[in-house]
């Protein structure tokens, strides 16, 4: 089994951040054909009907949301580069191939295309770039947002969604709160957030069919993920039955 990892970066920058693990770093070898490096997976995947598609996670939000730490999640390795920052740690779309519960799962990282102070072209650029590594099977949308914030900018956020990939993602898409830890901190899970959260945040989950999930990106354990490939194969349903 293996995991891809295909970035528009340096080859090298690959080898340099294995190093700082602190397991052994798995060879990595170069595939010709799909222009990727890839790895061993070391988590031994779970047993689950192979679908023969790839489906393809890409995960949007705002940056400082935990769009990677969340993919480092999923993939159960750190291979997303997630770090605490004042600026924006990932500049541009990236993936990562693997196969979850016998399901090949291609999860996508992308920069903030939310931001009206970046540039029209700049924007259509990671647009762009994150269709191409979409083309590879159905798409499902994952918008990582902070459970104890809720910012302006985030109020039209699913109108700059459709703009940028469409009407019909609404329909595809899942919401991702992460720091779960907040709010069993505040003894809350998440269904008591959801009913006593902003109006327009309300709104938000009602258009994307209120399918929503909860991370705590620090803990460790396939709870989170089978909850999310849950709802994930739920869209995938609903859609092959349009």
């Amino acid at each position: 089994m293996l995991f891809k990892f295909c970035i528009m970066g340096s080859f090298f920058s690959i080898f340099r951040s294995n190093k700082t693990k602190d397991r052994q770093p798995a060879a990595l070898s170069w595939d010709r054909e799909s222009q990727c490096i890839t790895r061993p997976h070391t988590n031994e995947a779970k047993t689950g009907r192979h679908t023969g598609t790839t489906v393809n996670l890409v995960l949007l939000g705002m940056a400082g949301t935990g769009k990677s730490a969340s993919g480092n999640t999923i993939l159960g390795q750190k291979l997303f580069v997630s770090r605490p920052s004042s600026t924006p740690v990932t500049t541009k779309c990236q993936n990562v191939q693997t196969e979850i519960n016998g399901v090949d799962v291609n999860v996508i990282d992308t920069p903030d295309i939310f931001d009206d102070d970046i540039a029209p072209s700049v924007r259509g650029k990671h647009v762009k770039r994150c269709k191409q590594l979409c083309e590879s099977g159905p798409c499902v949308y994952v918008l990582v947002m902070h459970v104890s914030r809720f910012t302006d900018g985030e109020r039209d956020i699913m109108e700059k969604l459709e703009k940028a990939f469409g009407r019909e993602v609404r329909g595809r898409t899942i919401i991702l709160f992460t720091r779960g830890n907040d709010l069993q901190q505040a003894g809350m899970g998440l269904e008591d957030f959801l009913h006593s959260c902003q109006p327009d945040l309300k709104k938000m989950v009602e258009k994307c069919g209120n399918r929503c999930v909860l991370f705590e990106n620090n803990k460790s354990g396939p709870d989170q993920v089978e909850k999310l490939m849950k709802v994930l194969n739920t869209i995938l349903k609903d859609q092959k039955n349009l």
